[in-house]
């Protein structure tokens, strides 16, 4: 009896351990054997193998279904709707859970831009753009403000706030979202993209890493589109034109440029100076964005200040 109870308790788990033994092997192996041959993901795989990710293995940044509980069902979940609606790569999209954990990983590699980010307005909470009392009272929140604040948030605006009363009564329902930052890295980054591949990221010094943005095929910077839960590399972008009554002063080419104004931008009226137009002109206006500002902190390189304001009062006199 002993001997029976002994087979049945070792045979169970020594065929969990061939199992996690054979899972951990798939993960390591070249995807172009394993996942890539037979799964949507075979265009991400493409792109990746020609990209600067390119020596960062699949599990750095997608972890395993074995490293925790919420892992295990994540990819048990996949798997599921893979055979029960026969989805495409182009419809597997991110919630905001995975993106803020993809955006750690992130992290991990990419610390100085993280700490950029940490120390500037981009990493802005729900709470801080959600509940500003003054805010509010100009402008009640409303479904576009997930465009630029929350690209990646699940719900709609009554999902977020509970809105009775006046402004100062308004609130976020759940307390576990007040502090979430509302700009992630794939806000304005898409992972999976095609660039040059080159030393790694992670062995390179600054002016590299610059170097390495200037040859890149595409930029490496692209625009998370809520409404098509798609990424838009910054180059496809709509030149924008921006006028001054009816004289055009400037239209905008640079492509980090045409990233940055799809949130500091003009009204719709194309107009100089209104909305949160931070447009650059006369002698500046071939220079990008992120000539003067960091563009993960948004913070000044330069000592160049009030630059914006000074072209918009010499322009209307």
């Amino acid at each position: 009896m002993k001997k029976k109870i002994l087979y049945w308790g070792i045979l169970p788990a020594a065929v969990l351990v061939v199992i996690a033994a054979s899972y951990a092997t798939w993960n390591r192996l070249d995807p172009d054997y394993t996942c890539a041959r037979c799964h949507e993901i075979s265009t991400a795989c493409a792109k990746w193998e020609q990209s600067v990710h390119a020596d960062v293995t699949c599990t750095d940044c997608h972890g395993t279904a074995l490293e925790s509980f919420n892992s295990m069902s994540e990819k048990l979940n996949m798997v599921y709707k893979h055979f029960t609606t026969k989805k495409t790569f182009e419809d597997i999209h991110l919630t905001e859970k995975q993106s803020l954990a993809l955006a750690n990983r992130c992290a991990e590699c990419h610390q100085a831009e993280q700490a950029s980010w940490m120390s500037g307005a981009h990493s802005t909470t729900y709470k801080d753009i959600f509940m500003d009392v003054e805010h509010n009272k100009m402008e009640r929140p409303y479904w576009d403000c997930f465009r630029c604040h929350g690209m990646f948030y699940d719900g709609d605006i009554d999902d977020l706030m509970a809105m009775e009363g006046g402004p100062e009564n308004w609130h976020i329902k759940d307390a576990s979202q007040m502090d979430k930052p509302t700009i992630t890295c794939l806000a304005c980054h898409q992972v999976h993209h095609e660039q040059p591949r080159g030393m790694n990221y992670k062995d390179m010094d600054e002016a590299s890493r610059g170097a390495l943005a200037q040859k890149a095929k595409y930029p490496p910077t692209a625009l998370y589109m809520r409404a098509d839960k798609r990424h838009m590399p910054a180059d496809k972008l709509l030149k924008e034109q921006i006028f001054a009554g009816d004289s055009l002063v400037a239209e905008i080419k640079d492509a980090n440029t045409l990233l940055c104004m799809q949130c500091h931008a003009p009204g719709t009226n194309h107009q100089l100076g209104s909305g949160d137009d931070k447009t650059t002109i006369g002698d500046f206006k071939d220079m990008s964005c992120i000539t003067c500002h960091d563009p993960h902190s948004n913070q000044l390189k330069t000592s160049h200040r009030n630059v914006h304001k000074k072209l918009f009062s010499a322009l209307s006199k």
